[in-house]
């Protein structure tokens, strides 16, 4: 073994390596005899494509989403449900990224091409969360009437026949909407909707359309939620019962809803029973999360609704298998640490997900054996497994993160030296950073740069309470926590307390930007499409999340002073170390406006910096070149500042001083 500075390491994991891993699979569905999943493809410029495995042997997968297509929604800009399958008729359903119609593909006829089901629009009018009941298509309708001027609505397309196309509106009302269910007599339509200000993980309600013949009667009513309580995921169990999850305890909970009496309270009814909730799961963890996609599943009706499989997660996930009759329930081991349940058919879950010795993807787990086997992976072609790091679940101070020590079959650092650490700020800012087989982090680790995920107040999977940790203090409490983390380290004696480096997307830039202009216990950062102000964001940022800031920081017009004062922008006098930003022309969620304005102020201030943007990227990076060039210039960002060579990386230069 040699010896070698830490940092300088030289290691066979490239940014080609990270960049070809990073295929991760979206959503996944059981159909006839066939398993249909969606996952990015890196070699076709980031495009979303569709496959079927029809034996769900490993490496069996087969693209059915022809070349100029990308199955990617873009309600809510993050999109979900994007694509539906209806396995009797082999007719694929999906929304196309270019021109946001709903598409259908006959895939039992290989010589087919997509037949738009929807009119063109210029991508005015999208469609998201597709779910089909009976020969129509649910869908979430966003129409772009105006500037600024959304409406949302839930539609039904006819999918067959003569009116093969037709729309028919089913529900509106609140300005966002999620999860449009059918109850199986056809009687009503079960949908979760919210408003201003709130996010879904704030304040949502369950809502209810009542239809007959397939149309609305009426408008839709609110039978469940309350002030400062998030429900999600409303599903059937039954033509009058559905199962809901709600965090009224300050955990995401199970509860069955009985739908007429609920509907009987509503309307006022005399003599109507009370309408009562019923306590159907609870665990040691949430069973729920934060909806930034549509479509997103935390627990499933089986078994014609005798059974639930869910996921409860409290840092890590477990399985759970519950008796809706009895109210049992088991936790199962099925061998990820970290998963999402896509879909269940005659003892078979299909997940999506991975642990800390296993790598994300698609597998099937068998409940009876405990057999989990892979079908697809979003690194399959990992290689120089040896070098990759092993993931340690640790707390500092109260603040959960996940440490990837530096590791090299190869190489050793010095007697008495002691390697840098990079911490790297999840976005959301309610992610989650979980145990992984990561590309991307054995990239610096094979190195010799230890790599810390932090769980900072804000994050979820550990609580509503430590949800609002971050309310009104966005920009202190995310970066005391991640302070709080790299100072344990330090004291610890593993990490150079000289040599710390924090790194962040889109929200996790923003914490990146704040630690730099407010603490000193930085040697440099990198912001990856961050938001540098709050002033302008909120009027120039999408629909979804312009009124998010109300809750982070404070509501307008009365916090506007905070919004200033809490403006990494405004206070680069106070920048401690160098910077470099790296941002998508085409973002439309942190637009590029944000990185043009410090970028000016950096270069008027003549302070040090690296700068990059990718004129055909958007909101996380997607296109091969970029992912390499952004993780190169990293890591030659960080040599370059914290006095180690990065042999196989070009020579970054700085702009402003110290260049």
């Amino acid at each position: 073994m040699s010896t070698a500075p830490f940092g300088s390491w030289d290691s066979p994991i490239t940014a080609a390596h990270v960049a070809a891993g990073s295929e991760p699979i979206q959503r996944a569905r059981f159909a006839g005899e066939a398993i249909w999943y969606s996952q990015r493809i890196s070699d076709e410029e980031g495009r979303t494509g569709i496959f079927v495995s029809r034996t769900g042997r490993f490496g069996d997968g087969e693209l059915v989403l022809p070349c100029g297509h990308n199955a990617r929604s873009r309600v809510h800009e993050y999109g979900g449900g994007a694509w539906e399958i209806d396995g009797p008729s082999g007719t694929l359903y999906f929304v196309n990224a270019t021109d946001q119609r709903v598409h259908a593909l006959d895939t039992t006829d290989p010589g087919a091409r997509p037949v738009p089901l929807t009119p063109a629009t210029r991508s005015t009018v999208r469609y998201g969360d597709l779910v089909l009941s009976g020969d129509r298509l649910l869908a979430v309708r966003e129409s772009h009437r105006a500037p600024g001027e959304v409406h949302r609505s839930i539609v039904a397309i006819e999918t067959g026949g003569p009116d093969a196309g037709a729309l028919v509106t089913l529900a509106e009302g609140p300005h966002f909407l999620a999860w449009p269910r059918i109850s199986p007599d056809g009687r009503h339509l079960s949908f979760v909707g919210w408003d201003h200000p709130h996010m879904p993980w704030d304040e949502t309600r369950v809502y209810i359309q009542e239809l007959s013949e397939g149309r609305p009667v009426g408008p839709a009513v609110a039978i469940f939620g309350r002030a400062e309580e998030s429900v999600l995921q409303p599903e059937w169990l039954g033509s009058s019962t559905l199962v809901v999850s709600a965090d009224r305890t300050g955990w995401w909970e199970l509860y069955r809803l009985d739908v007429p009496t609920f509907l009987a309270r509503c309307r006022g009814e005399a003599g109507a029973r009370p309408a009562e909730e019923v306590p159907l799961l609870s665990t040691d963890g949430e069973i729920g999360g934060p909806l930034w996609s549509l479509g997103d599943r935390w627990h499933l009706p089986v078994e014609h609704g005798n059974r639930i499989l869910a996921e409860s997660r409290y840092g890590t996930s477990s399985l759970v298998w519950s008796d809706v009759r009895t109210g049992e329930h088991r936790m199962i081991d099925c061998g990820l640490t970290s998963f999402s349940i896509q879909d269940y058919r005659e003892g078979t879950a299909l997940l999506v997900g991975g642990s800390a010795h296993r790598v994300s993807g698609l597998y099937t787990f068998e409940l009876a054996s405990g057999e989990l086997s892979p079908v697809a992976l979003s690194n399959a072609r990992l290689a120089h497994a040896d070098h990759y790091p092993t993931a340690e679940l640790r707390e500092f101070d109260g603040v959960p993160a996940v440490v990837y020590p530096p590791r090299s079959p190869g190489f050793s650092g010095p007697a008495g030296e002691v390697p840098p650490y990079v911490a790297f700020v999840h976005g959301g800012p309610t992610g989650q950073a979980v145990p992984m087989v990561s590309a991307h982090h054995a990239f610096f680790t094979s190195r010799g740069i230890g790599v810390v995920d932090v769980n900072y107040g804000g994050s979820t999977g550990y609580g509503r309470a430590y949800r609002n940790r971050l309310r009104g203090q966005w920009g202190i409490v995310d970066v005391q926590d991640t302070v709080t983390v790299l100072r344990g380290l330090a004291a610890a004696g593993e990490a150079d307390p000289d040599r710390l480096a924090i790194s962040g997307g889109s929200a996790g830039g923003w914490t990146v930007l704040n630690a730099l202009t407010t603490t000193t216990d930085f040697a440099c950062g990198a912001s990856y499409y961050g938001v540098a102000e709050l002033t302008r964001f909120v009027t120039e940022t999408h629909d979804f999340e312009s009124h998010y800031i109300g809750t982070l920081v404070g509501p307008l017009p009365e916090s506007a002073e905070i919004y200033e004062e809490r403006a990494p922008l405004n206070r680069l006098d106070a920048l401690s170390a160098p910077v470099a930003v790296f941002h998508g022309a085409l973002d439309t969620v942190v637009p590029q406006s944000q990185t043009r304005r410090l970028v000016a102020a950096l270069e008027r201030l003549d302070l040090p910096f690296v700068a990059k943007v990718y004129p055909r990227e958007s909101h996380g990076f997607v296109r091969p070149e970029n992912l390499i060039d952004s993780l190169e210039t990293e890591l030659g960002f960080y040599g370059r500042i914290m006095g180690f060579d990065t042999p196989g990386i070009r020579r970054v230069h700085l702009r402003g001083r110290g260049r």
